[in-house]
C-alpha cells in the first residue's frame, strides 16, 4: 500500500464519518466499515462471513445463535453486521487500482462488487432499520440472502454475549419462536463498541499479519507468496495508523482487553495452554470447540494488532513492548506467539515428551534378541517409546562416545540466578547390560569406564558453556554387567541350554546330551562364554585338554528363539510369584522403564556448579 493510496482513502474516511482523524478514540473510531472493505487485499485471507456462518461459527464456539437473535443483537447495538450489501448505490464506487489477489468465492466476488459499485452501507453508522430482515422472507427465491456481512474478528465479542443471551425472553406468535433481548447492561454497552472497533481495525490489518502469524511458516490464502511479498514490501505501517486513526496507545489498550478475556476463559492452562498455541492455524476448526476456539479467536485478534504495534515501534512510533518474566502473568505473555521454549520442552512440561527416558545397550545377539521381548512382555503398550535397545557390537567397542551422545543434557539457557540450567527435554539414561568381560566391563575396567562416559558428557557441556553437578551426571549413566560369565548362563540352566543347543544343532558334534550338559557345566566353571562348547569342545581327560572344534558353530539367532519361550515362562513366574527369581534382563529392563516413566512425567532442570 502506497502511502498516496492510504492518505486518499483517508480523506474518504473522514468525509463519511464527519468527523477527524484523531477524534473519538477512546470509545469510536470515525473509520467507516465501508472504509476497510475498500482497502487493497480486504477479506483475501479470512472470507466475509454471510449470517448464516457466523452463527455455525458461533455454535461451533459453544454460543447458540440463530437469525432473529442476530437481529436483536444488531438492534440493541451489541453486535452490528460489518457491512450490508445493498441492490442500489449508496456511496462513491471505491474500485482499487492496486494488484490485488483473485477473488476466489462467492462472498468475496459479491463484496468486491459492491465495494466498486458504491453499494456497501455500514450498519453501525445509521440508526436501527426495523425492515431489515435476518430471515427468508414468504415468497423469497432460492439462494435468497440478505446482503450481510459478518468479519471472523468479530466472533471476538462471543465471550461477552453468554451471560447476555441468557437473559434472553420468548414468545410465541405466527407458530414461530421470537427471541426478546433486554437493554444491554452498561458494562456491554461500553465494551461492545470497543469490540467492533477492535475488529475493524484487524480486519483492516489482517492481510498484512495474518499469513505470518505463525512463526513456522506463512499461510496465504487466495495469494501467491511472490504477491503478498510485494504487498507486505510496499505495506506503510505508519500511513495506515494514520488512515486508519490507530495509535499506539489504542493498540495495546485493545490487545490487552482481548488477551485478559483470553486468562477468564481459557478452559486450558500451563502446558497444556502452551501447546494449543502451537497447533497450525489451519488445523483449529477441526481439533477445537467452545471456549477454546473463543481462546483463538481473541489471540488471533490480538495477534495481528500487536504486531503492528511492533512494526510502528520499528518505525520509532512506538516504545518497544515490555519483555515480562516468562511466570508473569501479564496478559502479554499469553500471546498467540509466544513460546519461550521449544516444542520439547513444552511436550516435556506436559509430560507428554516423545523422547527416550532410557537407551540400553546389550552386547550379544542372544540378548538382543531377547531384549525387545522381555521390553514388551513387561512395559506399558509404548514401552518402545520410552526405552529405546541398542546393540555394543562387541565388548571391546568404546561405548563413550554412544553414551555421550545419548546422555548428555539438551540445554537451552541459565536461570536468572545462576542456580541450574533449563533443559529442552527430560533426560535420558544410558544403561549397559553385558558380560563382564574385555577392555570396558571387567570388573576392575567397568568403573572406570562409567567415569570416561561422565567425563565426555560434562566436556560435551562445557563447551556448551555449562557447568554442571557432578551428582546428577552421574545419575544418567549405569552399567551392570551379567553375575555369569556370559547371557546365556546368566539365565539359563545347563539342561535347558543343552536342550535348546540340540535343537537348533543337528550332530552336536556326536555327543550325548549328558555329555553336552557336561561340557556347558565345564565352561561355565571356567568363567567363559557358551560358544566355547562348540568352539573349544568337552574337556577329556585322557588328553588333559578339550577335544576340539565342532564341524559347524551354533546359530546363536536360532538358539535365542529357542529359548525365550523358557525366558518368558520365568519372568512370568516372577511377575506371579514375589519368591521366584528374577531374570537378570527383566530386572535391567524394569529398572529402564521405572526410569523412563518417572522421568516422561516431570519437567527437569541442571543444577549448576561453578
Amino acid at each position: 500500500m502506497k502511502v498516496a493510496d492510504v492518505v486518499g482513502l483517508g480523506k474518504l474516511a473522514i468525509m463519511s464519518a464527519g468527523g477527524t482523524a484523531g477524534s473519538g478514540l477512546g470509545e469510536h473510531t470515525c473509520l467507516s466499515a465501508v472504509d476497510v472493505a475498500g482497502l487493497p487485499w480486504a477479506f483475501t485471507q479470512q472470507h466475509p462471513l454471510s449470517s448464516g456462518e457466523f452463527i455455525r461459527a458461533a455454535r461451533d464456539r459453544g454460543v447458540d445463535l440463530d437469525e432473529l437473535t442476530l437481529r436483536q443483537l444488531y438492534k440493541h447495538r451489541v453486535l452490528v453486521p460489518f457491512v450490508m450489501v445493498t441492490d442500489t448505490r449508496q456511496g462513491e464506487p471505491r474500485a482499487v487500482a492496486e494488484p490485488e489477489p483473485p477473488a476466489h468465492g462467492t462472498w468475496l466476488l459479491e463484496l468486491r462488487a459492491a465495494r466498486n459499485d458504491g453499494r456497501l452501507v455500514d450498519l453501525a453508522t445509521q440508526p436501527f432499520r426495523r425492515r431489515l430482515p435476518f430471515t427468508v422472507p414468504p415468497g423469497a427465491r432460492h439462494g435468497w440472502w440478505n446482503g450481510l456481512f459478518y468479519s471472523q474478528h468479530q466472533l471476538t465479542v462471543l465471550p461477552l454475549l453468554e451471560g447476555y443471551l441468557s437473559e434472553c425472553r420468548y414468545s410465541y406468535r405466527n407458530k414461530r419462536v421470537y427471541p426478546r433481548l433486554p437493554e444491554p447492561s452498561v458494562p456491554l454497552t461500553v465494551r461492545a463498541p470497543q469490540y467492533r472497533r477492535i475488529a475493524l481495525m484487524a480486519t483492516a490489518l489482517e492481510a498484512r499479519y495474518l499469513p505470518v502469524i505463525d512463526p513456522d511458516y506463512v499461510q496465504l490464502v487466495t495469494a501467491e507468496f511472490d504477491q503478498y511479498e510485494a504487498y507486505r514490501a510496499s505495506f506503510d505501517p505508519v500511513a495506515m495508523s494514520h488512515f486508519l486513526g490507530y495509535p499506539p496507545e489504542l493498540i495495546t489498550k485493545d490487545a490487552d482487553q482481548l488477551l485478559l478475556a483470553v486468562g477468564r476463559i481459557n478452559p486450558l492452562s500451563g502446558p497444556l495452554d502452551q501447546l494449543m498455541r502451537r497447533v497450525p492455524r489451519d488445523s483449529w476448526r477441526q481439533y477445537f470447540s467452545g471456549p477454546v476456539l473463543q481462546v483463538m479467536d481473541l489471540r488471533t485478534t490480538a495477534e495481528v494488532l500487536l504486531r503492528f504495534y511492533e512494526d510502528l515501534a520499528a518505525h520509532g512510533m512506538a516504545a518497544p513492548l515490555k519483555a515480562t518474566p516468562p511466570s508473569s502473568r501479564y496478559p502479554f505473555t499469553r500471546r498467540l506467539s509466544d513460546r519461550p521454549g521449544t516444542l520439547d520442552q513444552d511436550l516435556m512440561m506436559a509430560g507428554l515428551s516423545p523422547h527416550y527416558g532410557a537407551v540400553l545397550a546389550v552386547e550379544g545377539e542372544t540378548e538382543a534378541i531377547h531384549a525387545p521381548g522381555v521390553l514388551a512382555l513387561l512395559g506399558p503398550a509404548d514401552a518402545e517409546a520410552l526405552v529405546h535397545i541398542t546393540v555394543l557390537d562387541g565388548a571391546d567397542k568404546n561405548p563413550v562416545p554412544m553414551a555421550a551422545l545419548a546422555a548428555t543434557p539438551k540445554t537451552t539457557r541459565q536461570s536468572e540466578d545462576g542456580q541450574y540450567w533449563w533443559v529442552m527435554r527430560p533426560p535420558t539414561k544410558f544403561m549397559v547390560a553385558t558380560d563382564p568381560e574385555g577392555r570396558f566391563y571387567a570388573p576392575d575396567k567397568i568403573a572406570v569406564t562409567k567415569t570416561k562416559i561422565v567425563d565426555m558428557i560434562r566436556a560435551t557441556l562445557r563447551v556448551r558453556g555449562v557447568q554442571a553437578d557432578d551428582t546428577e551426571l552421574q545419575a544418567l549413566v549405569d552399567l551392570r554387567t551379567w553375575d555369569e560369565s556370559c547371557y546365556e548362563f546368566a539365565h539359563f540352566k545347563d539342561d535347558e541350554l543343552a536342550d535348546a543347543i540340540m535343537e537348533v544343532h543337528s550332530t552336536i558334534n556326536g555327543w550325548t546330551r549328558d555329555e553336552l550338559v557336561g561340557a556347558l557345566g565345564y565352561w561355565r566353571d571356567q568363567k567363559k562364554d557358551i560358544k566355547r562348547v562348540w568352539e573349544s569342545g568337552k574337556w577329556d581327560p585322557a588328553l588333559g585338554q578339550p577335544d576340539g572344534k565342532w564341524e559347524y558353530e551354533v546359530s546363536k539367532p536360532k538358539l535365542a528363539e529357542v529359548l525365550w519361550p523358557v525366558l518368558k515362562v520365568k519372568i512370568e513366574l516372577a511377575m506371579r510369584d514375589e519368591t521366584a527369581p528374577v531374570p537378570p534382563i527383566a530386572d535391567v529392563i524394569m529398572d529402564a522403564l521405572q526410569t523412563a516413566q518417572q522421568w516422561r512425567h516431570k519437567s527437569f532442570v541442571l543444577k549448576a556448579t561453578e
